[in-house]
């Protein structure tokens, strides 16, 4: 486990987790944006990020531009939710961006607000996370302001 504090909170995240997500990073001009959604367990401060799903056919992807589909995200949450008994959570989303130091645009952070206010949450934050070529951002948005930090990929 990979341990980023971000305010209040120890995000962990498994080393399985980073890895697999690594493999989208858009090194090359090919490659669109790609992305998911995270899913774990909280318990008090602390968030483990345990999975993740892989982008799909039907997501939408420009090398400049993600939309996952959601119908789809819907059953993988729902399928994590009921083989835990409940304790595997929707935690928030990941995504690729084709910049070295990434930062959220104005169109990612308008759809975590969006997830915040329409979805019905376990938790009180959403996390944001997205993949560049070099570093990685980490955004917890608590449905007040995004608390967030910028680390280098390992």
């Amino acid at each position: 486990m990979i341990n980023i504090e971000v305010g209040v909170y120890n995000i962990f995240f498994s080393k399985k987790v980073l890895n697999d997500i690594k493999i989208y990073k858009q090194d090359t001009k090919e490659k669109n944006e790609s992305g998911g959604i995270l899913l774990g367990q909280v318990l008090n401060q602390n968030i483990y990020v345990l999975k993740y799903s892989d982008p799909c056919k039907s997501d939408k992807s420009t090398r400049y531009s993600f939309e996952r589909d959601k119908k789809n995200a819907q059953k993988i949450i729902n399928h994590e939710f009921a083989e835990s008994s409940g304790k595997t959570i929707y935690l928030g989303e990941w995504h690729t961006h084709p910049e070295k130091l990434p930062t959220p645009s104005n169109q990612d952070l308008k759809m975590i607000k969006e997830q915040y206010k329409k979805n019905k949450l376990n938790e009180k934050f959403l996390i944001l996370f997205i993949l560049g070529t070099q570093d990685f951002y980490i955004g917890i948005y608590t449905g007040k302001e995004i608390i967030s930090k910028t680390l280098p990929l390992k």
